[in-house]
């Protein structure tokens, strides 16, 4: 949420992911924007970009932590 804040104070974040017609998704934000911008504007995209990286990476991680717990528990 503070990410989203401080990347596009301009515009209103709402939680309804899957909407259609919900542009505040940070691919969605990065998609729409990127053709229209220049310099500084590029480069918040890119560390848009990064945000959303991290962000499926820790979900990626987490999830294979429970996998892999959930799997070696269950072995007996």
């Amino acid at each position: 949420m503070a990410v989203a804040l401080v990347l596009s104070p301009f515009h209103v974040v709402t939680f309804n992911l899957i909407g259609s017609v919900n542009p505040s998704t940070i691919a969605a934000n990065i998609a729409l924007n990127f053709a229209d911008s220049s310099g500084t504007a590029v480069n918040v995209l890119v560390a848009t970009g990064l945000v959303l990286f991290v962000i499926t990476f820790a979900v990626n991680f987490i999830a294979r932590a429970i996998v892999t717990r959930k799997s070696s528990s269950g072995v007996s």
